[in-house]
């Protein structure tokens, strides 16, 4: 009787062992958590009418035209915890659509999500063809550089459009590698570095705009620093 308790015992340690274990590995600290994260405000351009030239087209200011009801049907399939996207038409004719989303320490598949959606399936959903993958863009924000996808497209009205994307995730130094564009196959990927690394992001952001009526890529690539990427900054997480 005393042997058999004691075999119930010792099965019964070795579950509560197994089950310990299993939760210390999935409920790993999250990784970032107390380091700045990235942030986007706009700010309002400010100008002074009273020294613009006469039929100046270059002093008129871009109309920014704010999309909640396309972050609202964005966010279920994306899982994550807040959004904001713009419509910005500038006096040259350009338009430039741009993005941010958050994820704020939500569980990891969620917070993945990030990488899961490339322009190109974004872009052809609404009718545009892939053009070209251009060589990617760094943009310098501090200490930190964030490493931006350039796709081309034309939309169905022939004209070139310069998609630009760029995923960070809190705590990724060193996890991820470099040229990770996304997509379908490198999410299962990084899903798995994740889980065999115990990696848990705090955080992560999606920073992407679409500029449409600039040919020249490097035009278009400022003009994306000057609409968003200025109001772009690293700061203490919120509570």
């Amino acid at each position: 009787m005393l042997r058999l308790a004691f075999h119930i015992s010792l099965l019964l340690l070795g579950l509560a062992t197994i089950e310990a274990t299993a939760r210390w590995w999935m409920h790993a600290k999250p990784s970032g958590i107390d380091q700045p994260v990235l942030c986007y405000f706009h700010k309002p351009a400010v100008t002074n009418d009273a020294k613009a030239p006469a039929n100046s087209t270059d002093a008129l200011p871009p109309v920014r035209t704010e999309l909640p009801d396309l972050v609202a049907k964005s966010m279920p399939s994306l899982r994550c915890s807040s959004g904001t996207a713009a419509r910005v038409e500038n006096a040259d004719g350009s338009i430039i659509h741009l993005a941010f989303f958050e994820w704020n320490q939500i569980d990891s598949t969620s917070v993945l999500e990030a990488f899961k959606h490339l322009p190109d399936d974004c872009m052809g959903s609404i009718g545009m063809k892939l053009v070209e993958h251009g060589k990617p863009r760094s943009y310098q924000l501090g200490k930190e550089t964030l490493i931006f996808d350039h796709t081309v497209f034309l939309d169905r009205s022939g004209m070139i459009v310069h998609a630009f994307k760029s995923t960070w995730v809190s705590g990724s130094a060193g996890l991820l590698g470099d040229g990770l564009r996304g997509g379908s196959e490198q999410w299962r990927q990084i899903r798995w570095k994740a889980a065999t690394k115990r990696f848990r992001p705090a955080y992560a952001r999606v920073a992407q705009g679409a500029v449409r009526g600039i040919t020249n890529p490097d035009k278009a690539w400022l003009a994306f620093q000057e609409t968003m990427l200025k109001d772009l900054r690293f700061e203490a997480p919120r509570a």
